[in-house]
């Protein structure tokens, strides 16, 4: 009888537990807003290689520079 009632208090705590889980599971994705903006395309500086939004990049020929710090620097 004890292991009985030990193994129903483990099966409610065990379910009260991914309760969450399988809700999100089951709840669909929401469909995508119209207008909304795709997400930025990063590119790595040619210097120093940190990943910046490629509408805020500094072009220097075909080499892209996060500022012109980094574009002064090289030398070109």
């Amino acid at each position: 009888m004890v292991r009985f009632l030990l193994i129903l208090v483990g099966v409610v705590v065990g379910v009260r537990l991914l309760w969450p889980l399988v809700q999100r599971w089951l709840r669909p994705a929401p469909p995508p807003v119209a207008g909304q903006e795709e997400p930025h395309t990063l590119v790595r500086c040619s210097r120093c290689g940190t990943l910046i939004p490629q509408d805020q990049l500094v072009w220097q020929g075909e080499r892209p520079y996060c500022g012109v710090v980094c574009r002064d620097a090289t030398g070109a």
